[in-house]
Formats: structure tokens, sequence, C-alpha cells
């Protein structure tokens, strides 16, 4: 006669082999591991009618899945930016998730959209099952401004740097906010830069600087100063700040970008 296994506890029996334990409720909130024990016995009817009890006993780790995910920018989310997320489960690639991020994003399967603004998110990872999820558990991305742009600067007759020569008759500038090449790539429906304005200032000789105003560069980063200039003489020198850079993201929102003053600050010598 075969022996019947008999649980004992939240354990159930599968034929005379196996037992099975639902583990969902096992781990406490922020636990990522527990050693649980278990109990159960063999029964095996002996002649005369009576009965022999086999104990058997054991334990065995209960560990919180590990979340694998993947994003763009490594382990961090850009501020104010499309970032997509992929994360998955390994050992259970075959189960149906829900990802949920901050502000109710959500979506089925492995792949989430979010655009941050604080300085980090929390997504949260369920097994799909009939009546109410199964929170497999977090994953904790920081979140990073992109990477800063880097301003060029171009004259009638092409690029200039800061102490190059400029004809003050032909007074033509246009800046231009270009980003760093990764996250142009990576995210260019976020990559958009405009300067705003350009304060200028005249040092005629040895003289003080004097301020010629500040100039709107229309989006498309011009500035001609032939009219301002027009009583400079060859030598002097000026001084362009740009101001109220923004970066276009793919909401269509105008985000300030935060330049230290001498990188958006350059000085020409008109001839």
């Amino acid at each position: 006669v075969q022996p019947k296994l008999i649980p004992d506890g939240n354990l159930s029996a599968q034929g005379d082999s196996m037992l099975v334990m639902n583990t969902n409720e096992l781990l406490d909130p922020g636990q990522d591991q527990k050693r649980v024990s278990y109990k159960a016995y063999f029964q095996a009817p002996q002649l005369g009618g009576t009965t022999q009890r086999f104990p058997v006993s054991g334990s065995f780790t209960v560990r919180r899945p590990e979340i694998v995910a993947k994003t763009e920018t490594a382990q961090a989310l850009y501020r104010q930016s499309l970032n997509r997320l992929r994360l998955s489960v390994p050992g259970i690639e075959d189960r149906s998730l829900r990802v949920e991020g901050p502000g109710g994003s959500s979506a089925e399967g492995t792949t989430l959209s979010m655009s941050p603004t604080g300085d980090n998110v929390t997504v949260d990872v369920y097994l799909k099952r009939s009546g109410e999820d199964l929170l497999l558990g977090q994953r904790e991305f920081a979140v990073i401004d992109p990477p800063r742009p880097q301003i060029r600067v171009f004259g009638p007759q092409g690029e200039v740097t800061s102490g190059a020569p400029i004809n003050r008759r032909r007074a033509l500038l246009r800046f231009q906010v270009e980003a760093d090449r990764e996250f142009q790539t990576r995210h260019p429906e976020d990559a958009r830069y405009e300067a705003g304005t350009a304060t200028v200032y005249l040092r005629r000789g040895e003289m003080a600087s004097e301020e010629l105003g500040t100039f709107d560069l229309s989006g498309e980063g011009r500035l001609v100063l032939t009219q301002e200039l027009r009583n400079a003489e060859a030598g002097d020198q000026i001084i362009v700040r740009l101001k109220n850079i923004v970066r276009v993201n793919h909401r269509g929102r105008r985000v300030e970008v935060n330049l230290r003053e001498n990188s958006r600050t350059f000085g020409f010598i008109l001839s």
C-alpha cells in the first residue's frame, strides 16, 4: 500500500511526493528573503489496521524576485525627458507582468515610458493574476539633468571662437546651442535647444565696458549689431552674454538650462 503524504500548516500536497506552499505573503514589505521551515509526514497503514507516521521536515529560502531594468541611461533617468524603461524578472519570463510608475502611469507588459520631474522615481512590478495582481517588487531610479549642451558661434565666414576678430560693418553672429551627441542620439525628441536673449557690452580701448542692450535672438540665434557698432572703432571689443537658454522637450515644454556664465559668454575684437 502506498504511504499517503499528509501536509502540516499552510502546506498542501500534490500526489504522494510533492509539497506545495503559497509564498505570496511570506515576505514583509522591504524584506528581500526569508528562511521558511516546513513539516509533514507520510502515513502508512500497518497490519492489524494501525497506521505509522514517518515525519518529513526541512527548510527553504524564499527570495523576492530580482527585477532587472534596462534604460537608455544606465541606472538613471533624464529629468523632463521621455525615458523608455524595460523591466524583466528572470525565471518568470513566460508570465504576464504589469509595471506602474509615478503619477499612476501604468503599462501592461514590461515597458514603461515616463517623464520624471523629481530627484528619483520608484517603479512597481506586478504579476498579473485573476483578482488582485501580486506585487513582485520595486526598482528605484535616480533622476538627473541631461548633459549640458555646447554653444557654437558662427559669423558670415563660418565658425568663430572667443577672441577672434569680427568685422564691425558686418557684425552678424549666429549662436547654435547643440545637444550632447549621445543624448541627441538616444533622445532626439528632447534635444532641441534655444537661446532666448543676448546682452552685449562694448569696450572702447581701456575704458570701462558699456552695455549696448539686450537683444532677442528670436529662436534662430541670430544677432545683428551693425547699427549698434556704427561708431565703434577697430580694436574695440564686444562681449556677448547669452541668457534664457532653454531645452524644448518632447511635450513642447521649455525647460530652463542652467549654464555657467563663462560657458555662455563670448568676446570678440572688432576689425
